[in-house]
């Protein structure tokens, strides 16, 4: 981080400031820079905000290394994803909701916003059944923007209003009425991150310079000569620089973070950011209040290396979770058509299903349910021979009924004991 290079090495001692900022000239001007044309709040040693130099960061060996590691480890999950007779698509789809849960939990637990795992899988298990004008349950706008995602159904943002709308619709329901934005797009009241004694970071203190920086960064967003890992990056950091709201930026932050590297990478790998920064949320804070001091004149080189390893513990968190599971589905099913000799192919289908949806996903409310089984298996097999073959098993005690409304059954526990 360029704020340390002052201190100099047990060599040298302190350095001047002139050859501070000599240091300084050379960094931006090195073939390996990239330099931007945002400049980002940045807090003096008194507590004061600045605004005087632009985000660059040096795209290092580390980096480049780390960014290659990013494209490789996507590749290998999209490998896995798309074989499906590795991962059916049962499975697939409750892997999914696993880190969907995930993601939406990690995001609030990182703001000490409490949230109820259980109630989350059951509003992804139902939402796509849901009646129009039904209701709003809360959380529920946040999950159907992730499911947007997962659809690539991507909001691009080209305007400043486009920040407002995905911030109104994700979090529609989740602000306290006190903490809306008060000025006619963002907040119009300075804020400050820490405390009034100590402060962490003070960001833009008015809607006009709020404003200022964001339409620094919609180009930047939108310029696709930089690698999409690092753009991802530094967008996230200037967004959470400018702090445009009065609540609700950092889950703002970590969604447009995920679905950009879920829309140009993986939907897994940007459905793990945020159990990965939650892994690593006190490198993530220190990173992130390194980057806002003004001795650091705008370098994010450091900042960009420790998000790049946090995003690559996300894809490995991936990796390592899909082989666990599906080593356990192929042991379970053995075991399965071991004890079952005598199932219809029907029977066996449905058993499969309920089986994948149990071993991939988080919590049982976000499971398969017996109306998505038809939906699945309708054609080629009639409706009510399917729900008359769930009904057998369940007689069988091969299932269990866990749900009522809407009918949801698993494996029986007893039948895959070893």
């Amino acid at each position: 981080m360029f704020g340390k290079f002052k201190y100099g090495t047990s060599q040298t001692g302190r350095l001047s400031p002139e050859q501070v900022t000599a240091e300084y000239q050379k960094r931006l001007a090195g073939i390996s820079t990239v330099v931007t044309s945002m400049f980002p709040t940045l807090l003096t040693r008194d507590g004061l905000p600045e605004v005087s130099y632009p985000v660059f960061f040096v795209e290092t060996r580390d980096i480049n290394s780390a960014v290659a590691t990013v494209h490789a480890q996507s590749r290998k999950i999209t490998q896995i994803a798309n074989n499906h007779q590795d991962l059916p698509p049962v499975a697939q789809a409750g892997f999914i909701n696993a880190l969907l849960l995930n993601e939406i939990y990690f995001t609030n637990e990182i703001e000490g916003v409490r949230t109820d795992r259980e109630e989350i899988g059951t509003l992804i298990g139902n939402l796509e059944t849901q009646p129009a004008g039904h209701h709003q349950r809360r959380l529920e706008s946040t999950v159907r923007m992730y499911q947007d995602t997962i659809a690539g159904r991507l909001l691009q943002i080209k305007n400043l209003p486009d920040f407002r709308i995905i911030y109104d619709t994700l979090l529609a329901g989740e602000i306290d009425s006190d903490k809306l934005p008060d000025g006619e797009l963002f907040r119009a009241s300075p804020v400050y991150i820490g405390t009034e004694s100590s402060k962490i970071h003070q960001p833009p203190a008015s809607e006009k310079e709020i404003s200022t920086a964001l339409a620094q960064l919609i180009p930047f967003m939108n310029d696709d000569a930089l690698d999409p890992v690092l753009k991802a990056i530094v967008t996230h950091f200037m967004f959470e620089n400018t702090h445009p709201f009065l609540d609700g930026n950092g889950r703002t932050g970590r969604y447009l973070l995920a679905s950009y590297l879920a829309n140009k990478f993986d939907i897994f790998t940007g459905l793990s950011v945020s159990t990965a920064i939650h892994e690593h949320v006190k490198t993530y804070y220190r990173i992130f209040r390194e980057a806002d001091q003004l001795e650091n004149r705008g370098e994010l080189t450091l900042f960009v290396q420790a998000m790049l390893t946090i995003i690559i513990w996300g894809q490995r968190y991936v990796l390592d979770q899909l082989n666990d599971r599906q080593e356990q589905l192929a042991e379970k099913m053995a075991l399965i058509r071991q004890r079952l000799t005598n199932l219809s192919e029907m029977a066996w289908d449905i058993v499969s299903m309920i089986l994948q949806s149990d071993l991939f996903n988080n919590e049982q409310t976000s499971g398969i349910q017996d109306r998505q089984i038809v939906a699945r298996l309708n054609p080629p097999y009639a409706k009510t021979k399917i729900k008359t073959n769930i009904s057998a098993l369940t007689a069988r005690h091969i299932l269990v009924q866990v749900n009522g409304k809407p009918l949801q059954h698993v494996v029986n526990p007893d039948v895959l004991k070893p």
